[in-house]
């Protein structure tokens, strides 16, 4: 009996061995439910005036030559709105591939792909579609959710003048010690909304230095930028890659609604250059009806 335990015991050893090998970023631990508990709901400020935000996807790769200009027309985008644009550099797709597959040179070997950014490039098509490009609000223009860098600023143009049919408030708990994310959100129904609504909490994170082919000469070297500066890249999610529910169709919308997520931050997240982005998003059309965005140790 002894040794049978003995062997017992290795077997399960092994197996969780393997499953923290499994774990490793980019997963992210997502809690089947929300510890109220050891996640207390702040007070959220009073809201006057309530305003449009529009999120735009930047879908790219480090190995996409024509990626950075996308990436600095983001920037100006964000310089021109910036408390009413809201960027997601989403990497995914053939350019964001890394070292040893196929084809990718060694300094490539950092990988910025997600659970979630893989299936939102399935699902919209960016990949297929060839970088750089993007979604605004993921909204369907002639048909089509991908749009091409030029077709983004009179987009985002259109949507910011479109009046809010809800707002997003978010407020975030960062503790250190266990790298635990508490996200508050408080959604204000400016209208009724009967429609199938779902919110979604992402991280992203600034700075991050990393090689990046390019072919703009007005932004570095042609060629491998081997001190590149990432910005806005999304390193995971806090409830999937298709969010939480937050209202129903036939179900009457409350004033407002508080819900809070809860997760934990990848071990290579620096918290300082990290940001949380909550939207919310109708399920059946994908359309992003609001976006908010803080830091997480703000």
């Amino acid at each position: 009996m002894k040794s049978f335990s003995i062997i017992l015991l290795a077997i399960v050893a092994a197996f969780l061995l393997n499953s923290c090998d499994k774990l490793e970023s980019p997963y992210i631990n997502v809690p089947a439910f929300v510890d109220t508990a050891a996640c207390p709901v702040p007070e959220f400020p009073a809201v006057t005036t309530h305003q449009k935000r529009v999120l735009l996807e930047d879908y790219t790769g480090h190995t996409c030559p024509n990626c950075p200009t996308a990436g600095k027309l983001a920037k100006d985008l964000k310089d021109q709105y910036p408390d009413q644009l809201v960027v997601m550099a989403v990497h995914a797709g053939w350019f964001a591939r890394t070292y040893p597959e196929s084809g990718v040179p060694q300094i490539f070997d950092y990988d910025f792909r997600t659970t979630a950014g893989n299936e939102w490039d399935a699902f919209f098509g960016n990949g297929n579609a060839g970088n750089p490009n993007g979604l605004v609000n993921r909204l369907k223009v002639n048909s089509k959710y991908v749009l091409r860098p030029n077709e983004w600023a009179g987009v985002i143009s259109s949507a910011l003048a479109e009046e809010p049919l809800l707002d997003l408030q978010l407020m975030v708990d960062y503790d250190p010690t266990d790298r635990k994310i508490c996200a508050h959100t408080k959604t204000w129904f400016l209208q009724t909304l009967d429609r199938n609504l779902k919110i979604e909490a992402v991280i992203i994170e600034d700075n991050i230095i990393a090689t990046q082919k390019n072919n703009d000469p007005s932004i570095g070297i042609v060629g491998d930028i081997e001190d590149f500066v990432h910005m806005h890249v999304v390193k995971g999610t806090l409830n999937g890659t298709w969010g939480s529910t937050l209202s129903t169709i036939g179900t009457p919308n409350p004033a407002t609604f508080v819900k809070t997520l809860q997760s934990v931050l990848p071990a290579n997240c620096d918290p300082d250059q990290c940001h949380i982005v909550a939207f919310v998003f109708d399920e059946a059309t994908k359309e992003v009806l609001q976006v908010v965005e803080t830091g997480l140790t703000e």
